[in-house]
């Protein structure tokens, strides 16, 4: 059956039951949910002048290929097109997925499907007057690499993205056990010295959690470590949580009431996204809220499941030696 190319300009016009569908199938992870891009549309995280959806579909209308797209200018959070592309800087770029993606893959069927996605993606950026097109935070080693350096895609080094199966493990205790022996009794203190500080931890959906208190944190620990603050955009960023309903919740430590460190994490069907972090370091006498955040969101893993533990970008030290294992990502661009 052959295939047809749609650029949907809105999710309102996307089959959100196709799309799920794809997205179940493919096994690609919660950033191609519906959910995410009614989310990022209604609430954008950073600036975009354009945006659509490339639908690849059959003529019985079932979704073989989609991929989220994005055009935009300077916006450039981890120096992508600052050491690839300076040129590109003061022009638009077209671009998938979000920046705030680090699993940006081309949810597709078949590689005829994926093939029909990223040429449609060139075309648009023609008829758009992109000065140049690409993916950002692909992995290297990922179908999506290789189709889109087929396709004359220059990918470099980006990042380098951490997760860890978890499949194996029956639950908590066991992970600890799996660990080396410094880090399982660094961890143990640690939960031991949270316990003495009356640290209490919950697990809230996104009605809720504090949201204003999380993107205080969040905003105040990626100024002071990587001077980027606005990558939480306030008030864009609490209505983009809200937005996600079921697929995100917040992990909040409190002492005495107050709110002294919160992780927002996401879902899919197969992972838990540990996402996004605030602490306030200060208000943490006596233990490190990090520790405390892994082991709440890991329990909360096992409980609900989920094979694979997924833990972004950055901070690789720490990652590695409580078991995660790093993906390099790529940066794609024409």
């Amino acid at each position: 059956m052959p295939l047809h190319v749609a650029i949907e300009s809105d999710t309102g016009t996307l089959d959100t039951r196709a799309c799920e569908r794809l997205v179940r199938e493919t096994g690609a992870p919660v950033f191609y949910s519906p959910a995410f891009l009614r989310a990022f549309e209604a609430f954008p995280l950073h600036s975009v002048e354009r945006g659509a959806h490339i639908l690849v579909h059959d003529g019985a209308g079932r979704a073989h290929a989609v991929l989220p797209v994005y055009l935009q200018r300077g916006v450039d959070p981890m120096g992508a097109l600052a050491a690839n592309r300076p040129g590109a800087l003061d022009h638009p770029v077209l671009l998938s997925h979000v920046w705030h993606c680090y699993e940006t893959t081309i949810p597709a069927l078949s590689p005829e499907a994926a093939r029909l996605a990223v040429d449609a993606m060139g075309d648009l950026a023609g008829e758009w007057g992109a000065s140049l097109y690409g993916a950002a935070n692909v992995g290297a080693d990922s179908d999506a690499a290789r189709l889109l350096g087929a396709a004359g895609l220059s990918g470099t080094p980006l990042d380098r993205m951490w997760s860890m199966d978890v499949s194996g493990l029956d639950g908590f205790d066991a992970y600890l056990e799996s660990l080396g022996g410094k880090p399982r009794r660094e961890m143990r203190r640690q939960l031991r010295r949270a316990e003495e500080a009356g640290v209490r931890a919950r697990e809230l959906g996104v009605d809720e959690a504090d949201l204003d208190g999380f993107v205080r944190l969040a905003r105040a620990t990626a100024g002071s470590k990587h001077d980027n603050a606005d990558y939480y955009l306030p008030g864009v960023f609490q209505g983009f949580l809200g937005a996600l309903g079921s697929c995100a919740s917040v992990i909040e430590l409190r002492v005495d009431g107050r709110l002294v460190a919160a992780m927002a994490s996401l879902v899919d069907n197969t992972r838990y996204h540990l996402w996004c972090l605030g602490v306030d370091d200060g208000a943490c006498n006596g233990f490190s809220p990090t520790y405390v955040l892994l082991a709440q969101s890991l329990r909360f893993a096992f409980a609900e499941g989920r094979p694979t533990v997924s833990a972004g970008r950055r901070n690789g030290w720490f990652k590695a030696r409580y078991g995660f294992h790093s993906t390099e990502l790529q940066v794609f661009l024409s």
